[in-house]
């Protein structure tokens, strides 16, 4: 469930009707009608039930920019910034009419909207595009990562590595006692490194970047890291153009916290020591 909904009476049932309400407004204007052409509600109000997971947060002011929400869209599926905009009039109007507040709706139109364009490209897909609970194992998901050119390679009992297309290397666990998948950023610290060392890149990091946390752990052997995680359910499925979407901004956002190590005290920024 959207972050911003959860405030609200009985969230569920607001955004179904947000969802409603949007659908049938669009369908209802000939100038717009087309941006829902052979989607069904149903399906819409699901999809945007159950994904709202796998949209990473981004900083208030990338928000401000409603187009944003249609840049990561299938270029088959995009309609002119003209029908965009005013979709998204559309439904700044319908968060307004459910009473949602005015700071809430630059975020929950931007994440609603990029569902929807989840949601429209799956009408038109020629492959299955959402990885079913079921299928959500080390070798399934190796396939899928392989098959969109990731490279990675299964480390351990449900961990995968993918080493190579990304700004920096991260982990994926499958989670299965919450049916969890969950996103790992490690990095360790060179040699007589403190967990205090380690601390100060956390907190610089923090002050950088608060939308994406970083924290300063020791392993077993009292040797310190800097870890990001990111878990997200997969009980209802994973759509995969989201999944990889949140896999490069994850990456990026813990390759932007590592650079936060002016002294260098992580291994990974002393290749030229």
């Amino acid at each position: 469930m959207f972050q911003q909904l959860e405030k609200y009476k009985n969230p569920p049932l607001k955004l179904n009707q947000i969802v409603q309400s949007l659908f049938e407004q669009v369908k209802s204007n000939p100038a717009i009608a087309h941006y829902f052409i052979s989607v069904s509600l149903d399906a819409l109000a699901q999809d945007v039930n159950r994904f709202s997971h796998f949209v990473m947060p981004h900083p208030d002011s990338y928000y401000r920019e409603p187009l944003n929400a249609q840049k990561s869209s299938m270029p088959s599926i995009q309609v002119s910034s003209f029908v965009f905009e005013e979709v998204h009039k559309v439904l700044l109007q319908t968060l307004q009419t459910h009473e949602i507040h005015e700071d809430d709706l630059p975020r929950l139109s931007y994440e609603i909207l990029e569902i929807v364009e989840e949601s429209r490209a799956q009408f038109s897909d020629t492959m299955m595009m959402v990885l079913k609970m079921a299928d959500v194992t080390p070798d399934g998901l190796l396939q899928v990562l392989k098959r969109f050119k990731f490279e990675a390679k299964i480390i351990g009992k449900n961990e995968l590595l993918i080493e190579a297309g990304l700004e920096i290397p991260i982990t994926v666990k499958i989670r299965n006692k919450d049916n969890s998948i969950v996103l790992i950023g490690k990095a360790v610290s060179v040699d007589n490194s403190s967990l205090s060392d380690v601390e100060e890149i956390a907190q610089l990091s923090a002050e950088r970047y608060p939308l994406h946390p970083v924290r300063a752990v020791e392993d077993d052997d009292d040797w310190p890291f800097i870890l990001m995680e990111k878990p997200f359910p997969y009980q209802h499925g994973v759509p995969l153009r989201m999944l990889f979407r949140l896999i490069k901004n994850f990456s990026s956002n813990f390759h932007r916290s590592v650079k936060c190590d002016p002294r260098r005290v992580l291994a990974c920024n002393n290749a030229s020591r």
